[in-house]
């Protein structure tokens, strides 16, 4: 389902996380694969814990990083989209 706005995503309760040092650490086990997830993508992590709209959570991080709008809302929208395509999320609407 293409990501838009108006979507509302929440993470899938399957993958296994850990932090060490400032990395976040995501492992699949169905899938037998591990993800490092940066300081950001892990508050992107964290905020999917419940189900989020998209335009929202691209607000509070506009609220609480520095950066240009269209840059920020485009980064959170293609690291969503891997983490759709790795079935680490879930997307509605």
């Amino acid at each position: 389902m293409p990501l838009s706005p108006n979507s509302e995503v929440v993470r899938r309760s399957q993958p296994l996380e850990a932090a060490i040092g400032d990395t976040q650490v995501l492992l699949d086990v169905e899938q037998g694969l591990y993800f490092g997830l940066n300081p950001i993508a892990s508050r992107i992590w964290q905020r999917l814990e419940r189900p989020v709209r998209v335009g929202d959570l691209c607000g509070s991080l506009k609220a609480e990083y520095d950066g240009e709008e269209a840059r920020i809302d485009g980064e959170v929208l293609a690291f969503l989209a891997q983490l759709e395509a790795q079935n680490l999320i879930d997307v509605s609407g």
